[in-house]
């Protein structure tokens, strides 16, 4: 599994050396910005593949140290929300095998997190007090037609989350993903 760090998200997690970028399977990909919103930062750790986005708030200084350890938490925290059994989610970092920290992957999955973060400027809800998962702000962040780097169609990254974890053999059962296909001009 590789996780991309922004230059904000460098900042704060000192001395660690980061990875080159290795040809993966973009859906155990994620890239990773840090950002400030109603005076609190928020941490966006979102998928290459899929555009999904989960985001977390007032992180402490010690999960800084532990950047890795916190991010597999996050991952697993999100695909536990999502309907994932405790057996999906342990195939899925089975198949992602060794966190490696790397720098994000590329311009478009760069130009997804811009999106992401105007997605979120417009998110005018209250966050949830003393939680670290904003789960509504991650609803409101997933429910934006995009088409990320995984996909040639348009889809909602929730949705197209879904589709790449049926894709490795680790589905839950859900209603049929829905995608989005623009006529051609």
């Amino acid at each position: 599994m590789q996780v991309g760090l922004s230059a904000e998200v460098q900042k704060r997690v000192k001395n660690k050396e980061l990875q080159p970028l290795e040809n993966e399977d973009l859906a155990f990909c994620w890239d990773t910005h840090l950002i400030k919103h109603k005076n609190r930062n928020v941490l966006l750790v979102v998928n290459v593949s899929s555009r999904y986005t989960i985001a977390m708030t007032d992180i402490e200084p010690r999960n800084w140290n532990y950047y890795s350890v916190y991010i597999g938490n996050v991952i697993h925290m999100a695909m536990k929300s999502e309907g994932y059994s405790d057996d999906q989610i342990s195939k899925y970092f089975q198949l992602a095998g060794q966190m490696k920290l790397t720098k994000t992957h590329g311009r478009k999955s760069i130009g997804g997190i811009n999106r992401v973060m105007a997605a979120t400027d417009v998110y005018d809800d209250p966050f949830i007090k003393d939680a670290k998962y904003q789960a509504e702000l991650c609803k409101f962040l997933n429910r934006d037609i995009c088409t990320p780097p995984g996909f040639d169609a348009y889809g909602y990254p929730s949705e197209l989350f879904h589709l790449d974890m049926e894709r490795l053999g680790i589905g839950a059962k859900r209603k049929p993903a829905k995608i989005i296909e623009f006529p051609q001009y």
